[in-house]
């Protein structure tokens, strides 16, 4: 894949992050809820983790006959684990706080 291709599709991904994060905060503050901030809170985190681990990532997909999609990571895969932890907890925690 070419390089300019590759960073441009790193850089769309940490902005769709980061942007799931920023939602997250701003549904959280809108309708009072601390548990949507949290989990916006865990999404920017793990963005940031991401980043400065120079984290990125390589969408891969095939049409018909054999439909498939998804990417491959190419982490430092302690970034990954950290980022997926955060994510998790992010997720626990803000769904408790969304469910009381």
């Amino acid at each position: 894949m070419n390089s300019k291709l590759k960073l441009a599709l790193s850089v769309v991904g940490y902005i769709l992050g980061a942007a799931a994060g920023v939602a997250g905060i701003v549904a959280g503050i809108m309708q009072s809820e601390a548990g949507f901030i949290v989990i916006g809170v865990a999404f920017l985190a793990a963005v940031v983790v991401a980043f400065i681990a120079g984290a990125t990532a390589t969408p891969k997909g095939a049409l018909p006959p054999k439909i498939e999609f998804g990417g491959k990571f190419t982490p430092p895969d302690w970034a990954w684990y950290i980022a997926a932890g955060i994510i998790v907890v992010g997720l626990i925690v803000g769904g408790i706080l969304l469910a009381i």
